[in-house]
């Protein structure tokens, strides 16, 4: 003959302990319920701590354009590029006569090989150069560019602690209706969609690379 539950649960003293702890449990959750925030309490106070943590944005490029030796660098360094193009396509051109002036030669003869041989040299060799000096100008960028980058973030880190900011972020402006597609992309790729205007330390970054020089 089949016990009943209640008899059951007397023979075995662990389901009754089992049973006692659930509900002791489940009073004292009842009893301390109010001490627990609700989920929609709870993500608002996540929020609100994320919003007491100050973000900056700046303008990089627009922050580089007004500084006086870095535009008097790339503007030195345009110049020199130019110079420098002027000069290859000239001996360019010479080569090219050059080069004409030998098919007017007959491939046999020894002036022709002489020649065609002086050809490949000077050709060589201009190739040779023009390498190196673009390599030269790309370093002279490289080195304009670390140097004003250096001094940017600096005067940004100076700028943030003075403000109480813990992270800045880097923000364009809307490209001219004339800039290229890589332009447009590159601004539709960036970090910062919108940001508030009282975000934005650029000048305050400017004003901190310039000091007295500002005006």
């Amino acid at each position: 003959m089949r016990k009943s539950v209640w008899i059951a649960f007397r023979a075995n003293p662990v389901w009754l302990l089992s049973i006692l702890a659930f509900c002791a449990g489940g009073w004292w959750l009842g009893y301390h319920w109010h001490d627990f925030p609700p989920v929609a309490r709870a993500e608002t106070a996540a929020t609100d701590t994320r919003m007491d943590a100050r973000i900056g944005v700046i303008d990089l490029p627009a922050v580089m354009q007004r500084i006086p030796e870095f535009r008097a660098e790339l503007t030195e360094l345009q110049s020199d590029v130019q110079r420098a193009q002027s000069q290859f396509q000239k001996r360019q051109s010479e080569l090219l006569s050059l080069q004409k002036e030998l098919q007017t030669l007959p491939p046999e003869s020894q002036e022709f090989q002489q020649r065609q041989q002086t050809l490949q040299q000077q050709m060589s060799q201009l190739q040779t150069e023009m390498q190196l000096q673009q390599q030269q100008f790309f370093e002279r960028e490289r080195k304009a560019y670390l140097s004003a980058f250096g001094r940017i973030d600096e005067a940004v880190q100076k700028v943030a602690r003075a403000k109480g900011l813990v992270i800045v972020l880097r923000q364009s402006r809307p490209p001219a209706a004339t800039s290229n597609p890589q332009e447009l992309l590159a601004y539709l790729a960036r970090e910062v969609i919108w940001a508030e205007p009282d975000l934005d330390i650029t000048d305050d970054v400017v004003r901190e690379l310039l000091g007295p020089l500002q005006k």
